[in-house]
């Protein structure tokens, strides 16, 4: 028997992400209603934020998006 791809809906809203006291714009990563990520906009770059704290920075939004994918699914 073969396994069926399952297609899950990923959204990428605009939010505001807390880094330590500070808080910037930028965007929540949801499924469903469980919070996969956040990535804030910093100085013309993206950062991977968990837990309050920067994890990574990438120039493009699309890189930072697929690593936290990436991320969540290999901690899944």
């Amino acid at each position: 028997m073969s396994k069926k791809d399952k297609k899950i809906e990923i959204q990428v809203t605009d939010a505001k992400v807390t880094v330590g006291q500070d808080s910037y714009e930028g965007y929540a990563l949801t499924i469903g209603k469980k919070l996969i990520g956040e990535i804030a906009e910093l100085d013309g770059q993206f950062a991977i934020v968990k837990n309050g704290n920067i994890e990574s920075f990438y120039k493009k939004l699309e890189k930072a998006v697929e690593n936290s994918i990436e991320t969540y699914n290999l901690n899944k």
